[in-house]
């Protein structure tokens, strides 16, 4: 903890990097409010106490601010002269929490002071904002860059923002690390430039030094407007990364630290956008269930907080309007949810939470204990939260990635403080969002926040707005409407409107004019074409689930419709099973497409937990974490293809040591062409198998180097023929699943018609190294609970001869694997019963002599592609804790 600041109000971390995010001294009467409602049972009453005694001494209150931004948004100069603004602003304040004088608690009485209407106050007289002029000159041109002729940033399309005025931190370097994204860092008068001037240039990371905005940029009619000393001035750096190529942008703070995932040590980005792929991957989420209290109530605010685990019960995000908190709370936890996914492409905003000292507002700092003690569910089963379409909640500028659709929407309002800026823009974004589609998400924590020192009760002053006028902006939005034919223009008629209702000063209507012009200028494509405006609703989609944890089931196909390629899904479980896993997944998602991998993982082993979640959350596998045993997974798995075979053509079960290829009949070789094969190449009439194998063989020499090593770097024994066998079937996905169709342990073909096969091949990673084959044989065995963690090696060995009928005393010669009732696991068994009993023997068994050993050249060079493909690369680069250089525009 901090030590307070002044008068006895605990210190608490800064919510921006300059003085804009909090404004003016205290009143002492405020302390000895604030102290009273700590002591308060109510928690409620205690944020009325706070907040309606600031009318009773509103009139003492003295504001000492080197300029304050008038309504009009000009600015005057001061000298410890009351603040008219906050003044005028502030008789407003009253909470209708519980108003006994007021049944409804609205309207206005004369003991509890005035509420702010949000009525309309003065008309805007400036000129009106001509799209198609701009337009043409956007056909036809870019405008040059302002930033410079000689710039030419690092080809990113992944871009992060923050305005700082401290020196460089683990949040900074942190996001500057990251693979494949680039870093603009706009800095202010007094930002430690010889801190920035002290290291070496770098591709990838760019600071706008104070001198350098003056010298290079001032001239442009929208910079010009963007006042020093402010949070605002992080407008910059976002246009900076528009010009530059974003396609998404990650604005934060510099005291939100990137947190790693459970190895501790591998840090994602926030975003993951591939060009193959662009935005028509799908987010598998929550949502509120349709015709639910929450989605149907009048309340036009959201609280998320209810549904991402917090660990303060009755807690709220910074701008939710005080007055909507009782009605919530009454109704918390007993709101249902349901999982599914939406398209990227339908979403606008992503807001990541933050553990620590989260966004909260002052009155909810000041009223609570442990109010920096906060953290929200970050466990591998927790999923993002989509915000109803039809309500509105408050997102921030410490941890939120804006995807292109939405870059419209970054500007930051000048005429209001920074601790409403970002909730006013957030507000006013989401109302343009619904005229477009545009949905909102909430994610579980990526960053913790660790706040600078600074006062709650300057806070609670710079936030005046948030409690006064918060729940008439949202009235204000929901009925506010626009006969303009364009995005560009419903835009300004909406900053417009807000000005003319009290909302914003004059000088937010004037940059948000600038803004447009320059996005335009630059190329920017707004999300809907001229003239098509007020689109519908695009929904999440429900899926199915396991232990709440959704999996994509759609789109369907529609069968003989002329398709030429088909499409293959495979589920796979796994558990513990380190590094094979990451080349198992990036293989199949390589060749197959992420979202067609089922993964099944019951992992204790942090590092699978870590890659599990990065793929799923990033990559877009799905993955459902679950300490099923393996006697009930047939069963999961059934369940999974029932659900999948629709969005499929085929389904194959594969295990992590099971590499899916295709026979080349010309070349008699196993190829990774499985892309060429599923177009035109393959048709099913019921279930079939896989028609050749190719296992490998363990290495002394390259387990000498490392037992983990990759698995391409194991010789191969010679291709063979299984077209008869059992070993792995082929699912025809027109079939019904059930109880006599069903997706066994292993995949295997047992009921496949005899003279069914395909060019399907698999190379077997199962030989490796004897200390892997004795793990996983181990962990399979303790799965179906042959043994149990507390064995002793000689209690083990008693339990797996019971299997095989055999004693333990010449297990070696005496135990037949043949022998003993049907049991799953068989093979794995037996080797672990044979390891117990003579270990040197096994293990001289295990590596081979003067065996011909082969290389899959296809598999060598796919897997190469894979190692320096970008999403390896991410991944490596999420383990490098290394230092990062800046290139300084100063």
């Amino acid at each position: 903890m901090h030590k307070p600041k002044t008068l006895g109000v605990p210190s608490s971390l800064n919510d921006a990097p300059d003085s804009a995010r909090s404004t003016g001294p205290h009143h002492p009467l405020l302390t000895q409010i604030v102290n009273g409602v700590r002591s308060s049972k109510g928690i409620v009453m205690g944020m009325v106490m706070v907040i309606t005694t600031v009318i009773t001494i509103v009139s003492g209150i003295w504001v000492d601010k080197e300029a304050i931004v008038m309504s009009d948004g000009s600015t005057s100069k001061t000298n410890k002269k009351p603040s008219q603004e906050f003044l005028r602003s502030s008789l407003h304040l009253r909470s209708s929490l519980h108003d006994e004088s007021s049944a409804n608690g609205n309207g206005s009485s004369g003991s509890t002071g005035e509420r702010f209407s949000g009525g309309k106050v003065r008309t805007y007289r400036g000129s009106l904002f001509q799209f198609q002029g701009v337009a043409s000159h956007h056909q036809h041109q870019h405008q040059q860059s302002i930033f410079g002729p000689d710039l030419t940033p690092s080809d990113c399309v992944q871009w992060a923002v923050v305005t700082t005025i401290n020196e460089p931190n683990e949040s900074i370097f942190g996001v500057a690390r990251l693979k494949n994204w680039c870093l603009v860092i706009v800095g202010d008068t007094i930002t430690p430039l010889a801190k920035y001037k002290e290291m070496a240039n770098e591709d990838g990371v760019y600071y706008l030094s104070a001198l350098y905005q003056e010298k290079h940029l001032a001239s442009n009619p929208f910079v010009s407007k963007m006042p020093f000393k402010s949070f605002a001035r992080k407008n910059i750096g976002y246009l900076f990364a528009v010009t530059y190529g974003a396609k998404v942008i990650y604005d934060f703070d510099d005291d939100n630290i990137l947190k790693p995932l459970e190895d501790n040590i591998s840090v994602p980005p926030p975003f993951l956008y591939r060009e193959d792929v662009g935005f028509d991957k799908t987010a598998l989420l929550r949502f509120v269930e349709p015709g639910s209290r929450e989605q149907s109530s009048d309340i036009a605010a959201f609280n998320p907080y209810e549904f991402m685990g917090a660990s303060h019960e009755y807690s709220w995000p910074r701008g939710f309007p005080i007055d909507s908190l009782q009605t919530t709370f009454e109704t918390w936890g007993q709101t249902h949810t349901t999982v599914g996914d939406i398209k990227y492409s339908s979403i606008g905003v992503i807001q990541s939470l933050c553990d620590g000292d989260p966004d909260n507002d002052a009155v909810f700092r000041m009223t609570r204990p442990d109010s920096t003690k906060f953290t929200f569910n970050r466990t591998a089963t927790s999923l993002p939260l989509l915000i109803p379409f039809k309500k509105y909640t408050p997102y921030n500028a410490q941890a939120t990635t804006h995807l292109y659709s939405s870059f419209w929407g970054l500007y930051l309002p000048i005429s209001v403080p920074g601790r409403v800026t970002d909730i006013w823009r957030s507000y006013i974004t989401q109302r343009i969002m619904k005229d477009i589609g545009l949905h909102v998400v909430y994610t579980p924590p990526i960053v913790k926040h660790e706040r600078s020192a600074h006062d709650y009760l300057a806070d609670f002053e710079a936030e005046h707005n948030l409690y006064d006028k918060t729940t008439a902006l949202l009235k204000f939005l929901d009925s506010w409407s626009s006969a303009a034919k364009t995005l560009p223009e419903k835009i300004i008629d909406l900053w417009i409107a807000l000005y003319e209702h009290d909302y914003i000063g004059l000088s937010d209507v004037e940059a948000i004019e600038e803004w447009i012009k320059f996005l335009l200028s630059i190329g920017y494509e707004f999300p809907m074409p001229p003239g098509q405006l007020g689109v519908q609703e695009a929904s999440a989609q429900v899926q199915p689930s396991v232990e709440g944890q959704p999996y994509r089931s759609s789109p369907m196909l529609e069968k003989n419709n002329g398709r030429t390629s088909k499409v293959l899904k495979i589920i796979m479980m796994t558990m513990d099973e380190w590094p094979l896993m990451k080349s198992w997944v990036l293989y199949h998602g390589y060749l197959v497409g992420f979202d067609n991998l089922y993964i099944l993982d019951g992992s204790s082993k942090p590092e699978c937990t870590a890659f599990l979640r990065f793929a799923r959350d990033l990559l877009g596998a799905n993955v459902i974490f679950t300490k099923t045993n393996l006697n009930q997974l047939e069963s999961v798995m059934t369940s999974i293809a029932k659900d999948i075979a629709g969005a499929s053509d085929y389904i194959i079960k594969m295990d992590t040591d099971e590499f899916l290829v295709v026979y080349n009949e010309t070349t008699n070789t196993l190829t990774t062409s499985i892309s060429d094969f599923l177009v035109g190449g393959l048709t099913l009439d019921g279930d079939s198998r896989v028609g050749y194998i190719q296992h490998s063989m363990p290495s002394k020499d390259v387990c000498r180097k490392d037992i983990y090593s990759t698995p391409e770097k194991f010789p191969l024994g010679e291709i063979q023929f299984i077209g008869n066998g059992w070993f792995k079937a082929v699912y025809d996905s027109k079939l019904p699943f059930g109880s006599e169709r069903t997706i066994t342990l292993g995949g295997h073909a047992f009921k496949v018609e005899d003279g069914r096969w395909t060019n399907f091949g698999v190379v077997h990673y199962h030989f490796r190294c004897i200390e892997i084959e004795v793990e996983n044989c181990k962990r399979v065995l303790l799965s179906h609970g042959y043994i149990l963690p507390s064995d002793s090696d000689n209690d083990a060995m008693t339990k797996l001869a019971g299997l095989f009928e055999c004693s333990t005393t010449d297990a070696c010669n005496s135990c037949d694997k043949d022998k003993g009732e049907g049991f799953a696991s068989r093979h794995k068994a037996f080797f672990y019963l044979q390891w117990l009993a003579c270990r040197e023997k096994t293990a001289a068994a295990y590596y081979p002599s003067n065996s011909e050993q082969h290389h899959n050249a296809a598999m060598l060079a796919t897997m190469q592609n894979i190692y320096g493909s970008s999403i390896f690369i991410l991944w490596l680069a999420m383990e490098d804790v290394s230092c990062v250089k800046i290139y300084l525009l100063a």
